[in-house]
């Protein structure tokens, strides 16, 4: 097995990039429009299943809105949690990098669902931005919150 050694550079972007992603994530759990926005490029864009989302205001105003997954009929509480995993990171030069990043979620059933993003970050001044992301989900529980 071989492995390229990250240059000294490398390894604080490397570090800088995983830093953004776990705002996002964050972010994104508790339905914190502003700060999950503000993970995105100005120009950023977050491609669903069915919608695209352009520009970091568009962002914005989708995460303000109410939450994509619905609470459950029975009024009980809930939550959901993504849980980052591994991530590959790959710098195409100084700029930009392209990272794919495994993700578990839980919720009061349990593990939830699961999935990875396909993420191209952007360097602007010291700051790595999401340039555009694209979720997909692998496997769905029978009990998840998603199916309620």
């Amino acid at each position: 097995m071989s492995s390229v050694a990250l240059t000294p550079e490398q390894a604080r972007w490397s570090e800088s990039i995983r830093q953004r992603l776990a705002a996002c994530t964050q972010a994104g759990d508790a339905r914190k429009a502003r700060a999950y926005a503000d993970c995105f490029a100005e120009d950023g864009v977050l491609e669903l299943d069915g919608e695209t989302l352009a520009g970091r205001a568009a962002i914005f105003t989708w995460m303000s809105a109410p939450s994509v997954i619905p609470q459950p009929a029975s009024g009980a509480p809930s939550f959901i949690s993504h849980h980052l995993t591994t991530s590959h990171i790959a710098f195409a030069d100084e700029h930009t990098a392209a990272v794919r990043t495994y993700w578990l979620v839980t919720s009061a059933a349990g593990l939830d669902h699961n999935g990875f993003y396909v993420d191209r970050l952007r360097r602007e001044g010291e700051d790595w931005l999401i340039a555009h992301r694209r979720p997909k989900t692998l496997w769905v529980a029978p009990a998840s919150m998603l199916r309620t």
